[in-house]
């Protein structure tokens, strides 16, 4: 078999397993709510601290981001997505001894967030190794997919484990599940990231000639303007961790894109912690708050290649995707509060789904957009620990809203005003690029997907 058809082959092999994966490291930690009932209903703790074993599993998830980045980056895909897997079993298998919430916030939260962690950033880059140009940020709406199943299957797949065999049986089960994610990560070879690379005088030393046009094409290059940097081919060693931070920090856009991406997916994260004890209260049977969260979260999956979709209209980027998406979160987390009909539920859960899978997608898709492969694992790693802290905050703050005024119409308030101010960071930031755009008309594509 030919060396191309291999790589081929192995492409879309990656493709499909890393859909696995976050089906497994996507679905399960942002879709907690059915376990967020029983906690309260067991250990009998405020909404504020019970709120915390779903909030830190979400915090801790993108917190790790910049050490998992940074391994993701030394060691590879591989190795750090089995160690993750093993993470996330260990932590959620260990959970069945659980004697309270601050157990569970050490076990769920900490050892298996950081496992979560692992295994996300694996993933993304692992399929960002594999395919180039647009065609790259189309892959990465795909695999989102599985993170959308995940959302649709497991509330239902955890009540159903927790009527058989009570929540210590269920966080057991999972745990398992969880554990598959080493032997799909198995297959995920390394492709450029993380792959130790010889020394341009090793790579050229047997031959002179090539040595003799290595540096003459060196000489070529050496004065040529920056917009032109890709065309040069140099080793990937040189950029240390360093390096590449204190470029992304220079990075105006990407820093207002961090600000609004974290204000978007951490208030998402706390509307979904109580969502189906919001929906109770609003006079709807269990069965049928599960129901609508099914629905949310089917449209939030089918939606999740949208992104990846709209990237390939001309004059659309992600930032504007962020912008459009974002802002129809804000008119239906008010919706969702005026709302009195089963049939208008409906409808503003599917619009929340779209909004909450595309705004996931565009996490990804918009980093690499942003900051190119090269430097994808430490700008993920940025993104990720920004939005870890405001999502343990606005985890907290939620549950505090609720215990403080007795109804949840404050926080979802707080949800569409803090989107509110994400539409407008994301559109500062499309004014920002638009202006440098202006100033600096040689920017081009290579330039903006370097």
């Amino acid at each position: 078999m030919s060396p191309c058809r291999n790589i081929l082959q192995r492409k879309y092999i990656v493709l499909a397993v890393n859909t696995i994966n976050l089906f497994l490291c996507g679905g399960f930690p942002f879709n907690m709510s059915v376990l967020n009932v029983e906690f309260l209903r067991v250990f009998e703790d405020s909404k504020a601290q019970t709120a915390l074993v779903q909030a830190v599993t979400i915090g801790v998830l993108d917190i790790a981001g910049i050490i998992g980045g940074q391994c993701v980056n030394k060691y590879g895909v591989r190795k750090v997505g089995m160690f993750g897997g093993l993470l996330a079993f260990l932590g959620l298998a260990s959970s069945f001894f659980a004697t309270g919430i601050r157990y569970l916030i050490v076990s769920i939260g900490v050892v298996a967030g950081f496992g979560f962690s692992l295994t996300f950033l694996s993933c993304l880059t692992s399929v960002g190794e594999y395919f180039d140009g647009k065609v790259k940020l189309v892959a990465i709406s795909i695999i989102g997919t599985g993170a959308g199943c995940g959302g649709m299957l497991f509330p239902f797949l955890m009540d159903y484990l927790i009527d058989m065999y009570g929540w210590r049986g269920c966080v057991l089960i999972v745990g398992g599940l969880m554990g598959n994610m080493i032997c799909f990560f198995a297959v995920c070879k390394p492709n450029s990231v993380g792959v130790s690379r010889p020394k341009p005088e090793t790579c050229c030393s047997q031959d002179p000639d090539k040595t003799q046009l290595s540096s003459v094409h060196q000489h070529l290059h050496q004065d040529t303007d920056i917009s032109n940097s890709s065309d040069i081919d140099l080793p990937k060693e040189q950029y240390t961790c360093t390096e590449k931070l204190n470029t992304l920090k220079k990075n105006v856009i990407f820093i207002i894109f961090v600000l609004g991406i974290a204000l978007t997916l951490s208030s998402f994260g706390a509307a979904l912690i109580y969502m189906l004890e919001f929906l109770q209260t609003k006079g709807f049977e269990e069965q049928e708050a599960l129901l609508f969260y099914f629905y949310m979260n089917t449209s939030a999956m089918l939606c999740r290649v949208l992104p990846g979709l709209c990237i390939l209209v001309p004059f659309i980027d992600g930032l504007v995707v962020s912008a459009f998406f974002t802002s129809l979160s804000c008119l239906t987390g008010v919706g969702l509060l005026i709302a009195t009909t089963y049939c208008h539920h409906v409808i503003l859960m599917c619009v929340f789904g779209i909004a909450l899978g595309c705004c996931n997608t565009v996490l990804s898709m918009t980093t690499m957009e942003l900051v190119g492969l090269d430097n994808y694992a430490i700008g993920i790693g940025i993104v990720m620990p920004v939005i870890g802290v405001s999502s343990i905050v606005a985890g907290a703050v939620s549950g505090w809203l609720v215990d403080v005024t007795g109804s949840y119409h404050t926080s979802y308030y707080s949800l569409s005003a803090t989107h509110g101010v994400a539409v407008f960071l994301f559109i500062l930031a499309i004014a920002v690029r638009k202006c440098c755009r202006s100033q600096t008309p040689y920017l081009d594509e290579r330039t903006v997907f370097a």
